[in-house]
């Protein structure tokens, strides 16, 4: 007697502010997973929760939510997982959080036996899996995305060993892209491109950008990142469609929406509707206005809910303005850094989806100096190419055909007191962490360079000080953990080591190690981290200063 064994995958998700996209290999071959019975590629990142306990996601959540306006339903909560807890109340109901919705939301993608359309029905189980996120949640190091993501996969989905990384969206997008130059290069019998690419992930959320060294045996070597969007939706795509369907509504009514109702829950998705079907209408419409701006300022780029609404050339360049203002920020840093580094780009690879529109394509390349015909922006990639490179390149890295290779930017160490040769006490910084070192070696833990630590308290606890260096530009942040540290055992005769790790997600831990019996306990710090910053503003006023 046979039995079917369901084959397995190592597949890459790109969870997506407004899609995610799941990829896996098939025969050597990358593909995207087709969701549902419409066969979706793109995977709507949005959640609808029915009276009767059914949970629905992507383009049938929408529907419901779009004929059942009294239903409740979330989208664009991917972008509130790194807010502080006492802000869920603003955008969720009764019980609700940006945490289990999202973790309701990728088991119905993933992994849900009552789902026919979960990947796990339809292909097969997922033996490893490695999740895109912004390249933001990687740089902030008070942002609290990536540890929240990190754990309801592995906990609340039961995934635990099989989550191999998290890794940033614009390092997949450069795995896929030298993966897949090399791919050519040998089909062609050409060499294969090295140097530095520069990819700009512009999508619903986050503007974020990473300097690559692309080496010809499929190793990628982060130099540089930086980004944009760390308040929340007020950097990308869902900020510019939210800014064009208010301005719309006003023009029309005299007054502005509330954009909780559903009425402007509605008319933003008909709007992103218009905006994808009609994207190379509108793109040809936008080159002609951009031509000649005084005679096209009221010519009507987007019409939507069947004539009611419109939206002219001059409305969606102020629309686009805080955008533009910070790909500007973003691409002087990096320009700056350029500079000071005697480094340089050799290609330039656009992704995301937003990064299609047009105006976002002319501020990145104005910013850089770079022309259409400049052999430097590769346009051998189409539209779908781009926006499927995150999640290709994430399957890439799961499967371990591209290794990449990314840094800890950030200085972590522990305060300790010494008696200096006047006999007086003094603190004392030890590093323990230092900024720009590779994942690849912080894997193990790093121990402090003092002599061991004793505890006299017999409530087996140590009190230890922690330090923080963001980004390693020298502004030190303390904060004592009186209470954190709870010890394996405790005996007078123990004595105990302080460390520190860093897993290939990008996420902390404190490692306290007795001597003898090597008996250890860790620590996740990103809360600890999170209470030392007042909420999402601290390190772009730095960013500012310096």
């Amino acid at each position: 007697m046979s039995t079917n064994i369901m084959p397995q995958y190592n597949i890459g998700l790109d969870f997506g502010t407004t899609n995610s996209i799941i990829s896996y290999l098939e025969n050597g071959t990358l593909q995207a997973f087709k969701y549902g019975g419409q066969q979706e590629e793109y995977i709507s990142s949005f959640i609808a929760y029915e009276d009767d306990g059914i949970i629905e996601i992507g383009t049938a959540a929408r529907n419901t939510a779009a004929n059942n306006p009294n239903i409740e339903s979330y989208g664009n909560f991917k972008m509130r997982l790194p807010l502080p807890e006492s802000e869920f109340g603003n955008y969720f109901q009764g019980e609700r959080t940006p945490i289990n919705i999202t973790a309701d939301y990728l088991k119905e993608i993933l992994l849900s036996p009552k789902n026919p359309y979960s990947f796990s029905r339809e292909k097969g189980e997922i033996s490893g899996l490695v999740v895109s996120v912004p390249e933001i949640w990687q740089r902030d190091i008070y942002n609290l995305g990536r540890e929240r993501l990190q754990k309801l996969i592995k906990e609340n989905l039961g995934l635990g060993e099989k989550l191999l990384q998290l890794v940033s969206e614009p390092v997949a997008a450069a795995a896929y892209y030298a993966w897949e130059t090399q791919r050519r290069s040998q089909q062609n019998q050409t060499e294969p491109f090295t140097g530095n690419l520069l990819v700009c992930d512009m999508g619903g959320g986050t503007f974020d950008v990473s300097l690559c060294r692309i080496y010809n045996n499929n190793k990628v070597e982060v130099l540089y990142f930086d980004g944009q969007g760390a308040k929340g939706l007020d950097s990308a795509g869902v900020a510019f469609d939210r800014q064009c369907v208010q301005t719309a509504y006003t023009k029309k009514h005299d007054q502005a929406i509330d954009e909780k109702s559903p009425e402007f829950m509605y008319l933003l998705r008909d709007f992103e509707s218009v905006k994808i079907t009609k994207h190379t209408a509108t793109t040809n419409r936008l080159i002609n206005c951009l031509k000649a701006q005084d005679d096209f300022a009221n010519k009507d780029i987007y019409v939507f809910d069947r004539g009611c609404y419109t939206v002219n050339f001059n409305e969606i360049i102020e629309a686009f303005k805080s955008i533009l203002q910070g790909i500007q920020l973003v691409m002087q840093r990096l320009q700056d850094w350029l500079q000071q580094n005697n480094q340089e780009i050799n290609r330039l690879f656009m992704v995301g989806g937003f990064s299609q529109f047009i105006l976002v394509q002319r501020a990145i390349m104005d910013a850089l100096s770079i022309g259409n015909d400049d052999p430097r922006f590769d346009q051998s990639f189409n539209i779908t190419s781009s926006t499927y490179a995150i999640s290709y390149g994430a399957c890439l890295i799961a499967n371990g055909l591209v290794e990449p290779t990314e840094k800890y930017v950030h200085t972590l160490g522990i305060v300790v007191d010494t008696i200096n040769s006047q006999y007086e006490r003094e603190q004392r910084l030890i590093p323990i962490i230092d900024g720009g070192a590779n994942l690849d070696n912080l894997a193990q833990p790093k121990f402090a360079n003092i002599p061991p630590l004793v505890t006299f308290q017999t409530n087996a606890s140590l009190s230890l000080t922690l330090w923080v260096d963001p980004q390693s530009k020298g502004r030190i942040f303390k904060e004592v953990l009186p209470d954190m540290v709870k010890l394996p055992s405790y005996s007078p005769e123990d004595k105990w080591r302080v460390g520190m790790k860093v897993d290939r997600s990008q996420v902390a831990y404190l490692v306290i190690e007795e001597v003898r019996s090597k008996k250890r306990v860790e620590y996740e710090l990103g809360n600890v981290i999170a209470k030392m910053f007042p909420g999402f503003v601290l390190l772009e006023n730095m960013d500012s200063d310096s």
